[in-house]
């Protein structure tokens, strides 16, 4: 384990945006995160856990404490678990269950960072999530400091929500188990997906990959973090009225409340795709995405992101949260963690 100084920390992450890590380390199994940990302790340092960078946004001040990137391998198949480690490609255990045959993560083919982060963010795509497949998950406790195992049930999973989202200096992810299936059916409750009812497992991951390369940026051309927003959660009654009001409003009934279609409003109301400010827009052919062309600042995206929540508000009444996390260094890099 090597403590590094004054790392940039821009190309970690997929908005390639965000200033250098005061102490930087990379850690290849559990001894040197816990290590890395007495580290940060000894300093009275912030810590920041880093796995692929893909959903976060990284102050221009960079993170004046310890960035910790989590770089554990591994994947095994036991029956039909498939079992990874944290730093694992997300995509790269997609591409084994297909080709191993079994079904349960096809549609979330081609979402970029690591299996650790995949259970935090509950992350989900084409009518499916994390929490239909997780079986368990393996964390290292910061308090006690033990490897303890949760069951998929215990995860608190909610929309883009987990107990590792909403305890983040709890817990620290380590390996997730995913309960797979040999004889499986398409899942096609997605629009796009819907003439894919007989389809093989490799036939709904390319359909999947082609609707997301519509959808998202060439990553080597532009930076970008996936969807900036969440879509609204609003009682039924808010979503019947909003749905009277504005013809066509997709509206999608779930057991935490009516999903509404942000990108849609976006769009059809408030007009605002390839809104820009500074070096970052909102994605021509999706507006929930938000792009940085080279050398925009993360103050580009915030003051962006900021703009589209005043006007939901305004002019649809309407509260929005980001899904990207916001990294915001000047105000945690004086906190013991």
């Amino acid at each position: 384990m090597q403590i590094q100084e004054n790392v940039p920390l821009a190309p970690l992450t997929t908005f390639r945006i965000g200033g250098s890590a005061r102490y930087f380390v990379r850690v290849q199994n559990i001894e040197e995160l816990k290590q890395s940990l007495d580290f940060a302790r000894d300093q009275n340092l912030a810590t920041l856990i880093l796995g692929g960078g893909s959903n976060m946004l990284i102050d221009d001040a960079g993170w004046g404490g310890l960035v910790i990137k989590i770089e554990l391998r591994g994947m095994e198949r036991v029956g039909d678990t498939l079992i990874a480690s944290a730093g694992e490609s997300w995509d790269a255990l997609v591409l084994y269950a297909v080709s191993e045959g079994l079904w349960g993560i096809e549609n979330l083919s081609g979402i970029p960072g690591t299996v650790g982060a995949a259970p935090i963010q509950n992350i989900g795509a084409y009518g499916a999530e994390v929490s239909d497949t997780l079986l368990w998950v393996e964390v290292l406790e910061r308090g006690s400091g033990e490897v303890v195992r949760i069951e998929g049930i215990a995860c608190g999973f909610r929309y883009r929500s987990s107990i590792f989202k909403r305890e983040p200096e709890r817990y620290i992810l380590l390996r997730a188990a995913f309960a797979l299936t040999k004889e499986g059916t398409p899942h096609t409750s997605y629009a796009g997906l819907a003439d894919m009812q007989k389809s093989t497992l490799d036939e709904i991951r390319q359909k999947v990959l082609a609707i997301r390369s519509k959808k998202f940026p060439d990553l080597s051309q532009e930076g970008t973090a996936g969807s900036f927003f969440l879509n609204p959660l609003v009682s039924p009654d808010a979503a019947a009225r909003l749905a009277a009001h504005y013809e066509g409003l997709p509206c999608y009934p779930t057991a935490e409340g009516t999903k509404l279609s942000l990108a849609w409003l976006l769009d059809h109301v408030l007009g605002v795709k390839g809104m820009e400010v500074g070096g970052a827009r909102l994605y021509e052919a999706q507006p929930l995405v938000v792009v940085a062309r080279a050398g925009a600042r993360a103050s580009d995206v915030r003051a962006l992101a900021k703009k589209i929540k005043n006007m939901a508000r305004e002019r649809l009444e309407l509260e929005i949260e980001e899904e990207v996390r916001i990294i915001s260094a000047p105000e945690l890099s004086t906190e013991r963690k």
